[in-house]
């Protein structure tokens, strides 16, 4: 499949996505801060970025070395994906995505500034893990590429309808005055987090990897707030069974 009539099956698809669906989801985001979007994109469009996101990083460890980058967390950043892929960026230009997440965040989904838009991430289970935190931008779009199963952790945690109050540190104090939920994962997920004010984190798993691709989209008020103050919106940042071996 040619990567162009990767981003073409994306908008077909799109184009029939249920409203219902959509409905729900976005009742599922203001409820939870976390929606499940795996109806959104067709498998064959989920494999290609998985495709994609698997040989930047094989790339990124050919160029670093297997040892020891190959235990460490690895971040692909937005210069490096537009430089060695297309699918990647070619869908997060795509309108149509941007209008259906706009559906389910009730507000306006846009991209945000360029350094900022994508990364590929794998995590391994002797990596330093699990540590809580916001974003930076409002919206992450997230597909799971690998991870690990469900009863070696791995799964994303979140406490809903919080945010970083810049002044107080005490993340704790958060999470023991607000409910924490899990879900559960796998490869092939695909899902939409208020990240800015959805405290999440991974949490640590014992064997295994962890790849994802993000895609992340910013509010009307992160930009204007960016360009008000010239800086970017502060957050806390953060820092196996893989999708491409699964059946349509």
């Amino acid at each position: 499949m040619q990567q162009h009539s990767t981003v073409d099956l994306a908008r077909k698809h799109l184009g029939a996505v249920d409203s219902s669906a959509l409905r729900h989801a976005r009742d599922r985001l203001a409820e939870t801060g976390i929606a499940r979007l795996g109806f959104l994109l067709p498998h064959r469009v989920k494999r290609a970025l998985a495709t994609e996101a698997l040989a930047l990083v094989d790339h990124h460890l050919d160029w670093e070395g297997p040892e020891p980058a190959a235990r460490h967390t690895i971040d692909i950043g937005t210069r490096e994906v537009i430089a060695r892929s297309q699918c990647i960026p070619q869908l997060y230009d795509c309108e149509p995505l941007r209008h259906k997440l706009t559906e389910v965040a009730g507000e306006p989904v846009l991209p945000c500034p360029a350094p900022h838009r994508f990364t590929v991430r794998r995590r391994h289970h002797d990596d330093a893990a699990g540590r809580w935190h916001w974003d930076d931008y409002a919206f992450a779009l997230v597909l799971v590429v690998e991870c690990p199963p469900l009863e070696e952790g791995g799964f994303v945690q979140t406490v809903a309808h919080t945010r970083h109050e810049r002044r107080y540190r005490d993340i704790h104090r958060t999470l023991t005055r607000n409910p924490i939920h899990s879900w559960e994962l796998q490869a092939g997920d695909l899902y939409l987090m208020r990240t800015d004010i959805t405290l999440h984190r991974v949490h640590p798993f014992t064997h295994g990897r962890r790849t994802v691709v993000g895609l992340h989209f910013a509010s009307v008020d992160d930009l204007e707030r960016e360009q008000s103050t010239g800086n970017t919106p502060g957050g806390l940042r953060s820092e196996v069974r893989a999708m491409t071996n699964q059946a349509q």
